[in-house]
C-alpha cells in the first residue's frame, strides 16, 4: 500500500519577497535584533572619549592660537603711547588750536608740557596714574619743572603737525624710565599703526592655521596636518587683510558714534553708546571669521567641510565678537589700556570661532564613523566625500596607522545617494562588517566594522 502526502496545502501560495523589502531598514533592524540575542555584533555601548570631540578639539586648538596672535602683536601695540623723563618746559595757560575734524575728530588740549624734547598737550581731564589704573584726576597746576613724570599719550598724526596729547600722568613713577617710555612718541605710533593693521590677518591666519592643521595632528598625518595648517594661515590671514578694510570702515563709523553717546550724562544714553560699541565690534570680527574655518576644506578639497569651516566662522566671530566689549567691562574700567581684555577677549574669539565649526559639522554631518577599538577609539570620522579610502597608507582620508592587519587601502567607502557602501580592497586581510567577513556591504546606522584591529561603528544623522 502506497502512502501519499500532499506537498501543498490547498490555497496555499507561494511567498515572494521583493529586492527592495530585502534590502529594507526594517529587515536589517531584525537580522541585528536576532544577532544581539544570539551574543553576537553589537551588545554594548561603544566608547566615548569626550576629548576626541571635533568641536572641544577645535575649540581647545581656536583659543590657543589666538592666544598665539596676541604674543606675536601685543608688544607692538599700545592704546596709549609712554614717555617718562623730566618735565622740561610747561605752559598751563596755552590751549591747542582748533583742528579740523577730518583730520583727528574732536581732538583738544589745554596747556602742555615738554618730556624729552616732546610736546604734550594736556586733555582737559588729565587723570592720575598707579601701577597700570587710573587714580582719580591730576591738577596740572601740581606739576613742576624738573619733575619726573610718566606720561600716557594718545598719538596723532598725518595732519598738519602730529599732536600729542596725554590723558594719564603718574607724578611719581616707581621705576626708572626704560624700554618703550625712552622712545620717541612718533615711533610708538608707527609701530602701533602697523600692529593694527596686521590685527584681523594675524588673529585669523592663526585661528586658520590651528583648526587646519588639527585633525592631521590627531590622525598622525604630518602631511595632511602641514598642508591644512599651511592653507589655514594663508587663506585666514589674506581674508583677514580684505575683510579688515571693510570692518574698519564698518567699525570706525559705528565706534565714533557709540563714543559720542557713552560721554553723555543720562545713562539710557550711555547704555545705547556700549550696546553700538558691541555690535561695531560684533560686525568686525564676524567678517574676519569668514575666512578662519576653511583651510582644512580647500585642503582635503571637500566642499561640505568648506561649507563647516565657513558658516562655523562667521557665527564664532559674531560670537565672539559681541562678547570683547563685555569682557572688558568686566575686568574694569579703572584699568589703563586693553592689553589683558585683548588677551581674553581674542581668546573668546578663537574659541567661539572653533568651537561652532565644531558644532555645524555636528548639526549637520550625514554619516560617520566613530572609532570604537583602535589607537584614537572614540574619535569621530566625518565622511565628507563621496569616496573615501580607509587604510594603513598616509594618503588614505581615514588612516590606520600601527596595525599589521591593515592593508595600504584596506577599504573604500562610497556614498550613492542617501546610502554608504563599503567594499573591501584587499584579497589578504579581511574587512568585516558586524562579525561577517564581506565583500561589499550596505551600511546602516549602527553597523560595527572591523578593519584588522579596528572597529568603528557606522552612524548617520536620522531623518
Amino acid at each position: 500500500m502506497t502512502n501519499s502526502f500532499p506537498t501543498e496545502t490547498p490555497g496555499d501560495e507561494p511567498i515572494v519577497i521583493t529586492k527592495d523589502e530585502a534590502n529594507s531598514r526594517h529587515v536589517d533592524d531584525l537580522i541585528k535584533r536576532q544577532m544581539s540575542l544570539r551574543g553576537e555584533g553589537i551588545t554594548t555601548e561603544p566608547v566615548r572619549r569626550w576629548y576626541y570631540q571635533n568641536w572641544l578639539l577645535f575649540m581647545f586648538v581656536g583659543a590657543l592660537f589666538a592666544l598665539g596672535a596676541w604674543l606675536l602683536l601685543e608688544p607692538m601695540f599700545d592704546d596709549f603711547h609712554i614717555t617718562q623723563g623730566k618735565i622740561e618746559a610747561i605752559n598751563l595757560d596755552e590751549a591747542l588750536p582748533p583742528i579740523p575734524a577730518d583730520e583727528f575728530g574732536d581732538v583738544s588740549g589745554q596747556g602742555w608740557i615738554t618730556v624729552r624734547g616732546q610736546k604734550v598737550w594736556l586733555f582737559p581731564v588729565v587723570e592720575g596714574m598707579q601701577k597700570g589704573r587710573a587714580g582719580g584726576v591730576i591738577n596740572p597746576a601740581s606739576l613742576r619743572v624738573g619733575q619726573e613724570v610718566s606720561v600716557l599719550t594718545r598719538y596723532y598724526s598725518g595732519g598738519r603737525e602730529d599732536i600729542a596729547i596725554a590723558h594719564y600722568i603718574d607724578p611719581h613713577p616707581p621705576v626708572p624710565a626704560r624700554g618703550k617710555a625712552l622712545k620717541p612718541l612718533r615711533d610708538q605710533s608707527q609701530t602701533t599703526n602697523t600692529a593694527h593693521l596686521l590685527w584681523f590677518p594675524t588673529v585669523a591666519g592663526m585661528i586658520g592655521l590651528g583648526i587646519g592643521a588639527t585633525d592631521g595632528i590627531i590622525c598622525r598625518l604630518p602631511r595632511r596636518a602641514l598642508l591644512g595648517g599651511l592653507i589655514g594661515l594663508l587663506v585666514g590671514a589674506v581674508g583677514g587683510l580684505f575683510t579688515s578694510a571693510l570692518a574698519d570702515v564698518a567699525y570706525a563709523l559705528l565706534n565714533t558714534a557709540a563714543r559720542h553717546q557713552q560721554v553723555s550724562d543720562a545713562s539710557a544714553v550711555r547704555a545705547l553708546g556700549f550696546l553700538m560699541q558691541m555690535i561695531a565690534r560684533m560686525f568686525a570680527w564676524t567678517l574676519a571669521g569668514m575666512a578662519m574655518g576653511l583651510g582644512q576644506g580647500i585642503a582635503l578639497r571637500s566642499k561640505r567641510l568648506l561649507a563647516y569651516g565657513f558658516l562655523g566662522g562667521v557665527i564664532g566671530g559674531l560670537l565672539g565678537g559681541l562678547l570683547f566689549d563685555p569682557i572688558n567691562l568686566m575686568l574694569g574700567e579703572d584699568r589703563v589700556g586693553g592689553d589683558i581684555s585683548r588677551l581674553v577677549g581674542f581668546a573668546v574669539i578663537g574659541a567661539a570661532v572653533g568651537a561652532m565649526i565644531g558644532i555645524v559639522e555636528l548639526l549637520t554631518r550625514d554619516a560617520w564613523l566613530r572609532m570604537t577599538e583602535g589607537p584614537l577609539a572614540g574619535k569621530e570620522f566625518l565622511i565628507f566625500r563621496d569616496t573615501m579610502n580607509i587604510g594603513a597608507s598616509p594618503k588614505s582620508e581615514i588612516y590606520l596607522f600601527n596595525d599589521p592587519g591593515v592593508a595600504a587601502t584596506h577599504a573604500q567607502l562610497r556614498v550613492i545617494g542617501d546610502e554608504t557602501e563599503i567594499t573591501a580592497r584587499d584579497r589578504v586581510h579581511p574587512l568585516m562588517v558586524n562579525q561577517n567577513v564581506v565583500k561589499n556591504a550596505r551600511l546602516r546606522h549602527g553597523d560595527k566594522i572591523t578593519i584588522g584591529s579596528t572597529s568603528f561603528v557606522f552612524e548617520q544623522r536620522q531623518r
